[in-house]
């Protein structure tokens, strides 16, 4: 009887448990970003940023890693997009290499395997800035490598919350 009563117990906490969703017992590592539709040869499997949300006119620490499954070229760039209620507010072409590979002491082209980067930006404050508001854009996250067309690497997009003091 003891053991049917053990047993009861250890059933009866597994189904409560099954009953919770499991992303909530386990840590968002894309910081609430999505792969865009289509496939990509180099996925992105982590990406964070600090201070969230990002401060204008203050530095940004931004942190992605993943698995490179094609060689990242000399020249390659990271293009962002944000969109801002349907309009874009802003695009930003980054030299992938420079910003980000090379200030964490390595060199394009960087070839398939694993990969992390930290890198540092600036949110410089538009000549326009709000003041006093927090406003959420809908951003795109695009690397590509040179070329006639361009191979576009990774893609990644969300909402990416930018306060204006």
């Amino acid at each position: 009887m003891r053991q049917f009563f053990v047993l009861l117990i250890f059933l009866t906490l597994i189904a409560y448990t099954k009953s919770f969703p499991s992303s909530t017992f386990r840590r968002d590592s894309l910081s609430g970003y999505t792969q865009c539709e289509g496939t990509f040869p180099n996925e992105i499997t982590t990406a964070s940023y600090e201070p969230n949300p990002a401060i204008s006119g203050e530095n940004l620490t931004v942190t992605i890693a993943g698995m490179n499954t094609v060689t990242v070229q000399e020249g390659a760039t990271l293009n962002v997009t944000g969109l801002y209620q349907g309009k874009q507010a802003f695009v930003h072409v980054i030299d992938f290499c420079k910003v980000w590979v090379e200030v964490n002491g390595d060199r394009c082209p960087v070839s398939p395997g694993y990969f992390e980067y930290t890198t540092q930006l600036p949110i410089r404050p538009p000549p326009d800035d709000p003041k006093n508001t927090t406003i959420s854009y809908d951003s795109i996250f695009q690397i590509y490598n040179p070329g006639d067309p361009k191979t576009e690497l990774s893609c990644l997009k969300g909402k990416f919350d930018v306060s204006y003091p």
